[in-house]
């Protein structure tokens, strides 16, 4: 049943990602609200769970926004897996309310920026250096900074 929910919410962030981030982007960069998502998701329920979940909403999105077939699938797979090799089940509470989340949501940012950027360049007219800097680290900063009031909003709840 959880996983019903989590698959509606990830449906309704994949709409707001298509239709609303390019009116949030900031010099061609715009955050990742899916991948934010799929952190929360990985964190709550462990690696699997998250990669599952990375590799279907990845699809997903793909489709809905025309891109290349499997690019978002790929890099955010990449990302949640990662992530899950820092799942605690004692901790899953601490790790969501605190620190910890901002930490790995910036690993799977770059990770999954970096991977995704590339895919879709191909390491065509920019440097590594600009494309680095601009995709890798902007990216990554950007979506940290939108990954806060999420944060904000969980460390507030109650724990039991």
């Amino acid at each position: 049943m959880q996983f019903a929910a989590y698959g509606g919410i990830g449906l309704l962030i994949i709409i707001v990602q298509v239709l609303i981030s390019r009116f949030l982007s900031i010099a061609g960069v715009s955050p990742d609200f899916l991948l934010i998502f799929l952190m929360y998701v990985t964190m709550r329920e462990g690696q699997f769970a998250g990669i599952i979940s990375a590799f279907v909403l990845g699809l997903l999105l793909d489709v809905m926004s025309s891109g290349i077939l499997g690019a978002h699938a790929l890099s955010v797979t990449v990302a949640c897996f990662l992530a899950g090799m820092f799942y605690d089940r004692e901790r899953v509470e601490q790790n969501i309310r605190n620190w910890p989340f901002l930490v790995l949501t910036l690993l799977g940012a770059i990770v999954n920026n970096g991977l995704y950027y590339f895919l879709m360049t191909r390491g065509g007219e920019m440097s590594f250096e600009e494309f680095a800097f601009r995709y890798g680290a902007v990216g990554a900063l950007y979506t940290v900074f939108i990954a806060i009031f999420p944060l904000l909003y969980w460390s507030r709840k109650r724990a039991y």
